[in-house]
């Protein structure tokens, strides 16, 4: 619930745009997927049979832990973003500082974080897949915007991964 809130609620009230207007394709193609997603996870999450003690369990503590960090990261990252775009100009800047030292999406890191989070701390295949799909989503885009990092400048740090520090 505190993601989708912030996704869908505070987010698009303080993130500055690079354009007005959103094509319609990028709304429907975001609302299908995690509206579905949702419902399944939301579905599990209603009608799970846990333990009494499973808030015990490593992997609860865990889960819980691993997507409370990806949830700080991605709205620390989003915010670093946004901060870029109101430093006036109306250009685009090489974002710098905290993980951004690293990868060049530290906000999709930080959701792919949450919701390893998520399916490790609900134990499921619903949890399991929302992961995946976010790996299928997160990985491809981190590659075009590091890759369109590097094209855009020349003084990119050369260092940076796209999405896992050290390794992509």
């Amino acid at each position: 619930m505190a993601h989708y809130f912030h996704r869908g609620f505070i987010h698009p009230c303080i993130m500055k745009y690079s354009k007005a207007k959103v094509p319609l394709w990028i709304t429907v193609a975001g609302i299908v997927p995690n509206s579905i997603f949702s419902f399944v996870n939301a579905d599990w999450a209603g009608s799970a049979k846990y333990s009494d003690n499973y808030y015990y369990d490593p992997r609860f503590i865990i889960g819980v832990a691993l997507y409370v960090i990806g949830f700080i990261i991605n709205r620390w990252a989003d915010w670093k973003l946004r901060s870029l775009r109101s430093s006036g100009g109306g250009g685009y800047y090489i974002p710098r500082g905290g993980l951004f030292e690293l990868v060049s999406c530290p906000n999709y890191l930080g959701e792919l974080i949450e919701w390893f989070g998520w399916a490790l701390a609900n134990w499921s295949a619903a949890g399991l897949v929302w992961w995946l799909f976010g790996c299928s989503t997160f990985i491809p885009r981190s590659r075009d915007n590091h890759q369109w990092y590097k094209n855009k400048f020349k003084e990119y740090p050369t260092n940076r991964k796209a999405l896992i520090p050290f390794i992509y």
